[in-house]
């Protein structure tokens, strides 16, 4: 065998193994985009289950029941820095949802129910009031547009959040199976 033989069988293996490597790091590069992917997703449903968990405490819950239930409630020092927490809380979870589906980090899906949540704590006319007087400031430019938007549609339910949902309420295939 001649060494022009051997050079071209060299290159052939060559060539097959940077084609096995390449396969190999695509493989490798799917993966940690999907671990990346899950972990956002697991990362904004923890906070979004600890702000829940921090309206388990009753005090936390009257304040913020406050806003919901009148247009001008009476509200304490205490009562306004638990209630501008609360929002603060949700509005830098959703802020960063917000970024990471426009990174590619969670599937649209995931953020078109994170605006089911902008809407529910946008339905008193004090969190709009706060939204424009102090709110908008903690937040980028880019949501803050996103929440005017979502504000510019009006409060669902009339601004009425403890109206009660129906099966006349509910849209078709929205939570309800038709058992007939």
């Amino acid at each position: 065998m001649n060494w022009e033989a051997i050079g071209a069988i060299g290159e052939v293996v060559g060539a097959a193994a940077v084609v096995v490597t390449l396969g190999f790091l695509i493989f490798q590069l799917r993966q940690s985009t999907f671990a990346l992917r899950q972990q956002s997703a697991r990362e904004s449903t923890s906070s979004l289950q600890q702000i829940s968990l921090a309206m388990m405490n009753p005090s936390t819950a009257g304040s913020i029941s406050k806003i919901y239930a009148s247009p001008d409630p009476d509200l304490t020092p205490t009562e306004m820095a638990q209630i501008e927490h609360w929002f603060l809380s949700y509005l830098l979870v959703l802020q960063q949802d917000f970024l990471d589906v426009h990174r590619g980090l969670q599937p649209s899906a995931l953020w078109e129910a994170r605006l089911v949540i902008i809407n529910a704590i946008f339905i008193p006319q004090w969190s709009r009031a706060w939204w424009q007087r102090i709110g908008r400031s903690y937040v980028i430019p880019d949501f803050q547009t996103l929440i005017d938007q979502v504000l510019s549609q009006g409060p669902r339910d009339d601004g009425d959040y403890w109206k009660p949902v129906t099966a006349n309420s509910v849209t078709p295939g929205e939570g309800t199976e038709d058992t007939a």
